[in-house]
């Protein structure tokens, strides 16, 4: 399988995150696993859902199931 290209991280744990490769229209989304295999997954919703916080809308990848809030996405470098 091939790895595509990391766009940013997201450390969700001192010791766990993701790699995240956002598609070019930037509706969708893939994560990549920190294991053994580097485990990709299938394209993933980008939605705009409500903050908790403030009532603002933020984007965030699978909401009902990785739940990677985008604004804490760090890009990475080139």
């Amino acid at each position: 399988m091939t790895i595509p290209k990391i766009h940013g991280y997201y450390q969700w744990s001192n010791a766990c995150g993701y790699g995240v490769h956002i598609s070019e229209d930037m509706e969708q989304a893939k994560l990549i696993m920190n294991d053994e295999d580097c485990t990709v997954t299938d394209w993933l919703d980008i939605e705009w859902i409500m903050s908790n916080d403030d009532g603002e809308y933020e984007p965030v990848i699978d909401p009902n199931g990785y739940n990677v809030p985008l604004n804490l996405v760090v890009k990475a470098n080139k």
